[in-house]
């Protein structure tokens, strides 16, 4: 990653990201790059950019007939529910680069490309706000109520504990999260998720599960003495329901053949606000080691 071309603070300027035209702001110990051509947050790490706390395969492949949805990594965000679209995304949210991308003091904005009428045009914020980073995806009300859905991919081996909040709708403290298709009562304990109290421990490389957690911080130990917690943060709009019972922080894991694992912050429902304005956003905390 080349230096930036202004002083570290955590105002934005332009750079280079392993050849990728990028913008970087920086934090304490911790730097912050979004690429121009994959129109996201694509480093979370070390100012010296040796260690990523968020998976982000290079070099970048785009859709093609070996694999037509390529994993690019970095922050991911989607319109749910997914059973509308099913898979791949729209192009737009994954495979295009930005529009435009520009700086105003501490908010970097993303305009992402709009092809697909079928759904709103995304907008992205990023600004460090203390040690977290804010990332906020807005959209116009185009008639239907949308959830925001923020995936952040994570390297494996990885295990994340969360609290589980039993409830009737979710005897077992969680859910099993559904994507496509509604999914089966979850039952606890499962071959990826050890239990003790009211503690739940999810780990990768063992079988497959999307599993949704009452809304809460999700925590990951990186290499080197490194943290990363995925929270939720607040929404613009009117709520209209909950996916998942409201279990709205979930992961991702996958069998030992996969190479990434997944934390995702969802929004409720929404409907635009007076001006049809929608918004979700997550933060990120990345911790550096002590000294």
């Amino acid at each position: 990653m080349a230096p930036a071309s202004h002083a570290a603070d955590s105002t934005w300027g332009k750079t280079a990201w392993r050849g990728e035209s990028s913008w970087t702001a920086t934090q304490g110990a911790v730097r912050a790059v979004v690429t121009e051509a994959r129109s996201r947050l694509i480093y979370l790490g070390s100012l010296d950019g040796t260690t990523n706390l968020l998976n982000a395969p290079y070099p970048r492949e785009s859709p093609n007939g070996r694999d037509p949805s390529p994993n690019q990594g970095g922050h991911r965000f989607w319109l749910g529910p997914q059973r509308l679209w099913k898979w791949p995304p729209p192009k737009e949210w994954e495979y295009s680069p930005a529009d435009s991308v520009s700086s105003s003091g501490p908010v970097l904005t993303v305009v992402q490309a709009h092809f697909d009428p079928a759904y709103p045009a995304v907008v992205r914020e990023y600004a460090w706000e203390g040690r977290r980073l804010r990332c906020t995806a807005r959209w116009k009300d185009d008639g239907r109520p949308y959830f925001g859905i923020h995936v952040i991919p994570v390297d494996v081996p990885v295990s994340v504990q969360a609290r589980l909040e039993k409830s009737g709708e979710a005897p077992a403290g969680a859910v099993a999260a559904e994507m496509v298709a509604p999914e089966p009562p979850l039952s606890l304990p499962h071959p990826s998720v050890a239990v003790e109290g009211d503690l739940a421990t999810v780990s990768s490389g063992i079988k497959t599960l999307k599993i949704g957690f009452a809304p809460q911080a999700l925590t990951v130990a990186r290499a080197g003495g490194w943290t990363l917690s995925v929270l939720p943060g607040p929404f613009e709009g009117v709520a209209q329901g909950a996916p998942d019972h409201g279990f709205l922080s979930q992961v991702w894991v996958g069998s030992a053949q996969v190479p990434l694992a997944e934390l995702e912050q969802l929004s409720p429902g929404l409907r635009g606000d007076a001006h049809g304005r929608c918004a979700s956003t997550i933060y990120l905390e990345a911790t550096a080691p002590s000294p």
